[in-house]
């Protein structure tokens, strides 16, 4: 019987990428709608509990100031990330003649007559063609735009009449109020699993902002932005997060002094938030397999290209607290996190515990 249950799992599992593979002109927009709406409601939420002088906002307010902010940060990112991607394509050749130049001097440097086999790669790649594949992806999402802030409206005039269909579809009030405590609980680990991100992401690009701006590496801004998301994919999105301001100032100045300084701090960056700060502040919530994370980068990346890419991790984290709640799917939040230790399941026996009591 069990194995009956895994091998149905499995090809409900492999059904929902295929649709999600075939839908994803329209799936994806949506996903993207739900994101930006939970990050407006994260946003309206703490608007609300902020006091200034014992007032608070009231929450029509709070929300009509969290829409206007998320969405006038994300044109802003929109059109930076835009303009900047067209300059770096515009010195993207001159850029990869400096690499190759700087690879044979090094051959020379150590008397190597036959330049290796990495140089031939180096030579191969193109890379303005990385860069116009990022550039489509961002025009892609922008003339999406429509769609996603229909998606967007829909959404918030959803959420509004959830909690009325849930009363009339559970008449039991006891029962009732044990699915609203659970909603709860699984919405404020969300909740804050998602401000955590953020504002971890944000310290990072705005530290390495700093830092590329001080040592003049071109483009600082958009290297910036480009690691406030990159933030959201753990380890990988780190390292190559590092990586591509790194190689920039390698390529852009004359000396290996500004690559040193750049490498050198924006990796103390990444440790010190990603590996000391975070982990205190999330706890048990970003409990992630790494191995979970590798292969969830190549599944999304495979349905949805780029976008699935940042999206699979932030899924993976929501699905996993929400699977932790329930008994039946409290196996699959283990085996996709790292250690087993998962904080929806100390609740749920806890719960369970102080019933029983």
């Amino acid at each position: 019987m069990k194995l009956q249950q895994v091998a149905m799992t499995m090809l409900i599992v492999l059904i929902i990428f295929y649709v999600l593979n075939l839908g994803q002109a329209l799936l994806l927009p949506l996903v993207i709608a739900a994101a930006i709406a939970y990050i407006i409601n994260v946003l309206a939420h703490l608007i609300a509990s902020a006091k200034l002088g014992g007032v608070s906002l009231p929450k029509p307010l709070a929300m009509l100031l969290a829409l206007a902010v998320i969405l006038g940060a994300l044109s802003f990112f929109v059109q930076l990330i835009t303009v900047n991607i067209n300059n770096v394509i515009k010195e993207a050749p001159l850029y990869q003649a400096n690499l190759e130049a700087l690879i044979t001097k090094a051959y020379t440097l150590f008397g190597i007559e036959q330049a290796p086999n990495i140089k031939e790669i180096i030579g191969q790649m193109n890379f303005r063609a990385i860069l116009q594949g990022l550039s489509g992806t961002v025009r892609s999402l922008v003339s999406n735009t429509g769609i996603i802030i229909v998606y967007l409206i829909f959404i918030f005039l959803e959420q509004r009449s959830l909690s009325l269909k849930l009363r009339y579809l559970i008449r039991d009030n006891r029962r009732r109020a044990d699915v609203f405590e659970l909603i709860n609980k699984i919405r404020s680990d969300i909740r804050l699993y998602i401000g955590i991100k953020v504002l971890t992401s944000a310290a990072t690009g705005l530290l390495s902002y700093l830092v590329l701006h001080l040592v003049g590496v071109g483009f600082a801004s958009f290297w910036a932005v480009l690691i406030f998301f990159l933030n959201f994919i753990p380890t990988l999105g780190s390292i190559v997060a590092t990586a591509f301001p790194s190689i920039l100032a390698l390529v852009q100045f004359e000396t290996l002094g500004p690559f040193i300084i750049t490498a050198s701090i924006l990796t103390g960056i990444q440790f010190t938030i990603g590996s000391l700060l975070e982990p205190r502040l999330m706890g048990n919530r970003l409990n992630l397999s790494p191995l979970v994370i590798l292969l969830s980068l190549g599944l999304w990346g495979s349905v949805w290209g780029i976008p699935g890419m940042f999206l699979c991790v932030p899924i993976t984290v929501i699905m996993v607290i929400i699977f932790s709640y329930f008994p039946q799917t409290r196996p699959a939040a283990i085996l996709l996190s790292a250690n087993g230790n998962l904080a929806g399941q100390r609740k749920v026996e806890d719960d369970c515990a102080a019933r029983a009591s």
